[in-house]
Formats: C-alpha cells, sequence, structure tokens
C-alpha cells in the first residue's frame, strides 16, 4: 500500500515538473519574440532619427544653396528611359555604377566638370529634389537628364529650360549620408521636396 502511494506520488512529481518545464519553454518564448520586437523598433527608431537628421541637414543646406545664386543655373531639362537606344548597352546601369531608378538624373559632361559630380543633389525648379548618378553623351552641354521608368512618358515630358540648383554638401558623415539615399524613404523624399518647395 505504502509503495504505491510513493508511486502516485512520484508520478504527480513528475507531472506537476513537466508542465511546468512546458510553462517555462513557452515564457522563454514569449521572452524571446519580445526581445526581436524591441530589437526591430530600436533599429526603426535609430534609422528614423538618422533621417530626420538627414532632413533637417539637407533643408538647411537646400536654404544656403538656393539663397546663393553661384548654385544657380537655368538648364535645359529632358528625360530618359532605360532602352539602349537612348543609353549604351547597359540601361539598367548608371555611370556611378548604380541601378537605375526614380530619383537620379544625368547631367552634362561640362556640368560634371563644373562640380555636378556623382553623389551631389540638385533641385529642379517644379520637379524636385535629385542625385546625380549618371553622364550624358559628349555632345551634350549645359543639361540634365531625369530618369523615368517608363519609356513614353520620357518622351512626352520634352524639352524644358528650368532654373536647377547645385545643392551643397552634407555635414554629416559621408557613409551615413551615402547609405540611406541609396535607398531613399518615401516620407524623407517628401519632405526634403517639401523644404525646397518653401524656401524657393
Amino acid at each position: 500500500m505504502k509503495n504505491c502511494i510513493y508511486l502516485l506520488i512520484s508520478l504527480a512529481a513528475v507531472i506537476f515538473i513537466i508542465q511546468h518545464q512546458r510553462e517555462i519553454r513557452q515564457l522563454r518564448q514569449l521572452i524571446d519574440s519580445q526581445n526581436q520586437s524591441i530589437h526591430a523598433m530600436q533599429v526603426v527608431l535609430r534609422n528614423n532619427s538618422i533621417q530626420t537628421e538627414l532632413a533637417l541637414e539637407l533643408g538647411r543646406n537646400t536654404q544656403k544653396s538656393l539663397h546663393d545664386s553661384r548654385s544657380k543655373r537655368l538648364v535645359k531639362v529632358t528625360a530618359y528611359s532605360p532602352r539602349i537606344e537612348e543609353t549604351d548597352s547597359t540601361p539598367f546601369i548608371t555611370a556611378y555604377n548604380t541601378k537605375v531608378r526614380p530619383g537620379i538624373i544625368a547631367v552634362s559632361r561640362d556640368l560634371f566638370a563644373k562640380g555636378w559630380t556623382f553623389g551631389r543633389k540638385v533641385y529642379i525648379k517644379s520637379l524636385g529634389v535629385f542625385t546625380i548618378e549618371d553622364l550624358m553623351a559628349k555632345r551634350k552641354r549645359n543639361q540634365v537628364d531625369v530618369f523615368i521608368p517608363e519609356t513614353t512618358k520620357a518622351l512626352s515630358f520634352g524639352r524644358r529650360n528650368l532654373e536647377v540648383h547645385l545643392l551643397a554638401p552634407p555635414t554629416i558623415p559621408a557613409q551615413t549620408y551615402t547609405q540611406l539615399y541609396r535607398t531613399p524613404h518615401r516620407d524623407f523624399l517628401l519632405a526634403t521636396d517639401d523644404i525646397c518647395r518653401r524656401t524657393n
């Protein structure tokens, strides 16, 4: 009889331990999941903080550039799409060795020689802020080419004479600036474009 009682007590103890081990595992999984969520939120907050800093910096540089007559030029503005007829044998790769995408422009080589170099930002009046990442044909002069993915839209863009400002380079670390601008956040681009429109 005593042996049966001891056996039942031992069995109950084992069941109790197994149940608590299962609860402990579930609790650990919950804690791990929460830690991952916290880490993801920290990354988002850090990126948002950097993007805010970039927006403010670009805004200050934009105001400075827009009031500096030396950075302003009346330039012929056209558009291009990723076709061999409009570019070269690698229509999806820029002269800066990056992939073509909305938000970039090509500049004529005379402008490039005057400091309109790869990675610099320009503000095109009525169009917004763009990054220089491509070069135009040697025969082109005083001209910028806006990248538009759709060929029909690029062709219908036509030729426009617009005021273009070469924006001052950032004073924050170049590596941080370049990494974020390679894949710019949509809200960030809208914010910087709005700054340019309000200061012009």
